[in-house]
């Protein structure tokens, strides 16, 4: 009997230890949740089940996931170095990983992720919306898709990014409405300081009110706006 439970406990040991070695090399594989606010969605690809989750810090990310966020509500992933923050109310699917060739694609369907890439220089890492791809190797941007005005906006916070085939630099970006094939141009240069949006952001806005995704991260500055919730993760990693 003794010999037997010392047999069990070794079993349930080396078991142990696999799944924790399982999780480890996981999470060294994929961009893991580091932060979540509010109620976070998620599909699972790997769920037989096809049941929506909840989504808790330290769950992992898996190419054919699906991830979904409510009013004030947002994730955060980190790999490595590169970041992927998921904004209120967005519909993103991650469709491709591989860390070891340094290839991702991501889609949102509809709403706002930023990204920061520092892992992919010998790769591509693209995100598309219904009317945009944006194709990096590393570099700072936005990616938005508004339902209402039915276009993808692409905006570039740092470097070079190639939106639909043409690239982009910094304070610069290129939006699609859904039906045209025109890429229309944008400039944001000056809009956005060290210490926040200005005046003259605000008054971009008014005619382009996909700039309103920028206000979480880039707090108003001599003017203000309620509507949003900042991020307070933003500049902290």
């Amino acid at each position: 009997m003794v010999v037997r439970r010392i047999m069990s406990l070794r079993i349930l040991l080396i078991l142990s230890s696999l799944l924790l070695t399982s999780v480890s090399l996981s999470a060294e594989e994929f961009a893991v949740a580091t932060f979540t606010r509010g109620k976070v969605s998620f599909l699972s690809s790997t769920d037989s089940s096809k049941l929506w989750k909840t989504l808790k810090v330290n769950d992992i990310l898996k190419p054919g996931d699906r991830i979904k966020t409510g009013n004030g509500s947002k994730v955060d992933f980190l790999y490595q170095e590169t970041e992927i923050r998921i904004q209120p109310n967005t519909d993103f699917t991650l469709k491709e990983w591989n860390s070891d060739k340094k290839i991702a694609k991501a889609y949102v369907q509809n709403g706002a992720a930023w990204f920061r890439v520092n892992d992919f220089k010998k790769g591509s890492f693209e995100v598309s919306t219904q009317t945009t791809t944006a194709g990096v190797r590393g570099t700072a941007f936005g990616v938005f898709y508004e339902e209402k005005e039915k276009k993808g906006y692409t905006c570039v916070c740092e470097g070079l990014v190639n939106i639909n085939g043409t690239e982009f630099s910094k304070g610069t970006g290129g939006a699609v409405k859904l039906g045209a094939s025109e890429l229309e141009k944008n400039d944001y240069k000056g809009l956005i300081t060290k210490e926040g949006a200005t005046i003259q952001f605000q008054e971009k806005r008014k005619g382009n009110p996909m700039l309103s995704r920028c206000l979480p991260c880039h707090k108003p500055v001599g003017w203000e706006d309620t509507s949003f919730t900042p991020d307070e993760t933003y500049g902290k990693k």
